[in-house]
């Protein structure tokens, strides 16, 4: 990891060629799901895999929250972005205790190095340097995914946020406090 260069984004950043080396590549086998007001794993398996147009989405976000006053945090190797961590601006929760860690994701080959620990700590940083008491993660349910967010210190969240339950509803609404 001592080549991985991090750093806050900017407009000046982001193009439409910012994505071309990232590989979103995960074969899941397990993923969590709530019973009866536990987590259980289950056989779940699918691919995912960003196409261009995935990609292309994933740019115009990192513009969007940019230009909101979110932040978008990247890892680069020989300045090809290869993980990013993606930091909403919008406050909520009952005392606007929250603010959403929208994205985080490393590229396939680069996984199980640190580089995600680092962007959440970049996250973590930012969300105390604002003032925010806890960070929100909708995360997705898969076993790795889990053992990250729970590893890293991550808790189900104590107030759930109903429109991205509404969105999300498979993945575990986490929290981290700050």
């Amino acid at each position: 990891m001592e080549n991985i260069e991090f750093k806050e984004l900017g407009i000046i950043d982001i193009n439409n060629n910012v994505l071309d080396h990232f590989n979103r590549y995960q074969e899941i086998k397990k993923c969590y799901r709530k019973e009866e007001g536990n987590w259980v794993i289950k056989n779940i398996e699918f691919i995912e895999n960003w196409d261009k147009d995935k990609k292309d989405r994933v740019i115009k976000d990192f513009l969007k929250t940019i230009n909101d006053g979110g932040s978008v945090f990247g890892a680069y190797d020989n300045n090809k972005l290869i993980g990013f961590a993606v930091l909403y601006n919008k406050k909520f929760g009952n005392r606007k205790q929250y603010i959403q860690l929208d994205s985080m994701q490393v590229s396939y080959g680069y996984r199980h190095k640190g580089i995600g620990k680092k962007l959440f700590e970049m996250c973590i940083k930012k969300t105390k340097d604002i003032g925010i008491e806890k960070m929100y993660i909708s995360a997705n349910s898969s076993e790795e995914t889990q053992k990250f967010y729970l590893g890293i210190g991550c808790k189900d969240a104590e107030e759930i946020n109903k429109e991205l339950y509404e969105k999300e509803p498979f993945d575990r609404h986490m929290e981290y406090k700050i």
